[in-house]
């Protein structure tokens, strides 16, 4: 026995228009919690150590192209 399909009433949302002073705070905001994510990886050591290893395998495998 097939299933019915239900009826799906489409979305009536409009778009909203986001100026670009708005969109460049965002932006800004996300560069910050970036940059400090970034700071919390570098003071952590032994993060950076397996950060540092995965890298030169990466190099490694990289350099055979």
């Amino acid at each position: 026995m097939a299933k019915a399909k239900l009826p799906i009433a489409k979305a009536s949302v409009e778009p909203v228009e986001v100026d670009n002073a708005e969109r460049m705070r965002y932006r800004a905001e996300d560069a910050l919690r970036d940059i400090e994510r970034a700071e919390a990886h570098r003071k952590d050591k032994a993060l950076m150590k397996s950060v540092k290893t995965l890298a030169k395998e990466k190099v490694k495998c990289l350099s055979k192209i």
